[in-house]
């Protein structure tokens, strides 16, 4: 029993559904209203804040699975985000071709839509395996190596869309990111089967494993017959593949690209989802259920921010101390001072026993 109460106080993990669970305790608390969930039967849809918390969580938390493997690694992705502003630019593109040509945004689409789909996640998938190429293969430093696209992507989003914003009404489409099924946001449903499928692919296989000895020590990984730079260059490149799928979500939200504003500071909040969650910027062990739990995290207090009026302005500020706040529990120090603090009373209650 006093093994289980300290491996809890030094479990990231458990510090992280903690603050999740507070953050909602302070939500309730102030609102009322705000665990409250009710059935449209017109749309067929579950309505509430816990569901548009989780639904709106859908692309950071799909870019965090990927970008796991990638802190695993020991690296770093900062492209994600311009990857979700180039599948948006090609998806219109396809659905839309030429402005010029067909000025009105309807209910249609140029090029078949199995095209509106593949196409994008393919060339985020090659942008993917394009970082993966430069680390493991070239040996450049993960941040310098995604740097290149997250500068290039947006530049090539626009070169897509002649630098025009498409928009579209074709229902097909538009059903990625605002239609449903099982009552629930198709996004969450994707995002339920995106999760599952990596988490099968990464634990019930040896690859997570395979990624957990090459973050901690690549070298060793390699005298054991280990190729590093083939793990690093699958992880990056479903990442890329990933970040394609958040990025069609996103333009089916809008109905729209915009490769100026589309994915912008994703990076930033996927890395946050993921140490959070408990995985360790200096690689190693990670947790994807942990990340998920990191996202939701990032979208709870987004949420709590707007659903209580605090000025846009002040998001930022106020994400930044509550995440600050999180982290700090979450650090060894404090896990360690915690577990032995409780030590400490369990040993005095035995003494007293």
């Amino acid at each position: 029993m006093k093994k289980s109460k300290e491996s809890i106080f030094k479990s990231k993990l458990a510090w992280a559904v903690v603050a999740e669970l507070l953050i909602l305790l302070v939500a309730g608390i102030l609102e009322p209203n705000f665990f409250h969930i009710e059935y449209n039967a017109t749309t067929g849809m579950f309505y509430g804040s816990l569901i548009d918390i989780v639904n709106r969580s859908a692309e950071i938390t799909i870019i965090a699975m990927g970008m796991t493997m990638v802190i695993a690694l020991g690296g770093t992705d900062i492209s994600v985000g311009a990857l979700v502003a180039v599948a948006g630019a090609f998806a219109l593109k396809l659905l839309r071709w030429d402005v010029t040509l067909y000025p009105t945004p309807g209910d249609y689409t140029i090029k078949p839509f199995i095209l509106v789909i593949l196409v994008p996640l393919l060339i985020c998938t090659a942008m993917g395996l394009f970082n993966g190429v430069l680390i493991g293969k070239f040996k450049l430093q993960p941040i310098i190596a995604t740097l290149i696209l997250m500068v290039a992507g947006r530049g090539i989003a626009q070169i897509a869309t002649n630098g025009k914003q498409f928009t579209t009404g074709y229902t097909p489409f538009r059903f990625i990111g605002q239609g449903s099924m099982f009552g629930l946001p198709f996004p969450i449903v994707i995002t339920i089967v995106v999760c599952a499928a990596v988490m099968i692919f990464v634990r019930k296989t040896a690859f997570g494993t395979f990624v957990e000895s090459v973050g901690v020590n690549p070298n060793a990984s390699r005298v054991t017959g280990l190729k590093s730079d083939k793990i690093i260059m699958i992880v990056y490149t479903l990442t890329g593949f990933l970040s394609g799928v958040a990025g069609l979500i996103y333009s089916s939200r809008i109905s729209s690209c915009d490769s100026n504003n589309a994915g912008v500071n994703y990076e930033m909040d996927a890395i946050l989802a993921v140490v959070l969650g408990g995985t360790s910027m200096t690689g190693g062990k990670f947790s994807l259920v942990g990340t998920i739990i990191g996202s939701l995290i990032i979208r709870t207090i987004t949420t709590l921010v707007y659903y209580f009026g605090i000025t846009s302005e002040s998001i930022m500020a106020f994400k930044a101390v509550i995440i600050l706040i999180v982290i700090v529990i979450q650090s060894e120090p404090v896990g360690k001072w915690l577990a032995t603090r409780q030590a400490r009373r369990q040993k005095v209650g035995e003494l007293r026993g």
